[in-house]
């Protein structure tokens, strides 16, 4: 009787430990909990995977990718070939924790900031009808004759703000885009600009920054005068791709984005930011399929223009972001002839990248996680880039 009586007691303590511990350290540390799940989780999600009928082997291997070492529970990538066919692959589910539904090769992403490739071509079509100039200056179009801090801004031109050389440092001074709970002054207003002090001077280095695509759009919209979303719809008719704009909360259509990497934001951080002022920068959602396409057809009317910038003397083109042209960066690993012009995007759990190679092609992937560590994106740039440099290889004549 004894015996049975500490056998039963056993059993309770050992079921108390199986159920209390999970629950103990689920309310302790839930995010560190999710992050030790989520192997298995990756594993569980890898038969979800499906590719369109044809899709060379390797998107398949960096949707893989993706999946395990991107943490990014749902994903899509799209690569359209140098003739123009369409692949695509897809994996995960729109909502994780209910399995609700799987992702499609329709569903929403936010793009993030591979919008401001799209921006940066939207300026060079203004350039290539004469309205405006690379080499115009900024303030001569926002602020002409008026007493600024900083005297280096008078030399600021448009082709500075494209490749990211305008002298504005988000790691040195604060970036006003995303400032939390304040509204930025860009686009609503020029006049800020006359206190603003430069963190370097034009053109002595690249520095990636959300306000130089910000200003371009109050630039477009002084040259075209219309909205930079209106134009941004008119030139590129962005409705029958089922591109749009972000306007803060997410779409019916749209995925849930995982958080378990971030330590700050979780999946309310829309409501700190504004998304009207961030259109320019990060603005746009849709499939990786709508844009990789969209890019596609810029391709073939007038080739990639966001590509032709100038070689410049601070350029490293064999390191990531170490030579910025209109919009993206371009990089080539040492010993190569593919080169990528990358435009990688992030917003809270919304990594992606969008790449157009010198052979024509273009690949776009998005994921709805982040890493706990290290840049998504540039890991994903780079798998991507051997994938596409061992694919194209193969494809040349022996």
């Amino acid at each position: 009787m004894c015996f049975r009586v500490i056998r039963l007691l056993g059993l309770v303590v050992a079921g108390g430990l199986l159920l209390g511990l999970p629950a103990y350290f689920w309310i302790g540390d839930r995010q560190q909990v999710l992050r030790f799940l989520y192997p298995a989780q990756a594993l569980l999600t890898a038969p979800s995977l499906s590719c369109s009928v044809g899709a060379p082997a390797w998107l398949a291997s960096a949707a893989n990718f993706s999946l395990r070492d991107n943490s990014s529970p749902s994903g899509q990538l799209a690569h359209v070939t140098p003739d123009g066919t369409l692949h695509e692959c897809h994996y995960g589910w729109h909502s994780i924790p209910l399995l609700s539904s799987r992702v499609t090769k329709e569903s929403r992403f936010r793009y993030a900031s591979m919008t401001k490739a799209l921006t940066a071509d939207a300026v060079l079509r203004q350039v290539s009808t004469g309205r405006l100039s690379l080499d115009d200056h900024l303030l001569d179009l926002l602020l002409p004759d008026v007493a600024i801090t900083d005297t280096r801004l008078q030399s600021v031109t448009i082709e500075h703000l494209l490749r990211h050389s305008a002298g504005f440092d988000r790691l040195r001074s604060t970036d006003p885009m995303v400032v939390r709970n304040r509204k930025p002054w860009c686009p609503y207003t020029a006049e800020p600009l006359t206190k603003v002090t430069l963190d370097f001077a034009p053109g002595e280095r690249y520095a990636y920054s959300n306000l130089n695509y910000c200003l371009l759009a109050m630039v477009l919209e002084r040259v075209s005068e219309q909205p930079f979303r209106q134009l941004i719809e008119r030139e590129y008719g962005l409705q029958p791709r089922d591109i749009r704009f972000v306007d803060g909360p997410y779409r019916a259509d749209e995925v849930s984005y995982d958080f378990r990497n971030s330590n700050f934001y979780g999946d309310d951080y829309w409501r700190y930011f504004d998304f009207q002022a961030l259109s320019s920068s990060a603005g746009l959602s849709g499939s990786a399929s709508a844009l990789a396409s969209l890019w596609a057809t810029l391709r073939d009317q007038r080739g990639f223009s966001v590509e032709h910038a100038a070689a410049e003397e601070i350029c490293e083109p064999n390191r990531l972001r170490g030579c910025y042209g209109h919009g993206v960066f371009s990089y080539r690993e040492s010993g190569s002839t593919l080169t990528l012009h990358a435009q990688p995007g992030f917003l809270y759990g919304s990594p992606s990248v969008l790449l157009l190679d010198n052979h024509g092609g273009v690949t776009v992937w998005v994921g709805n996680g982040m890493r706990h560590k290290g840049s998504s994106t540039d890991s994903m740039t780079q798998f991507l880039y051997r994938e596409l440099n061992a694919f194209y290889a193969s494809r040349v004549p022996q």
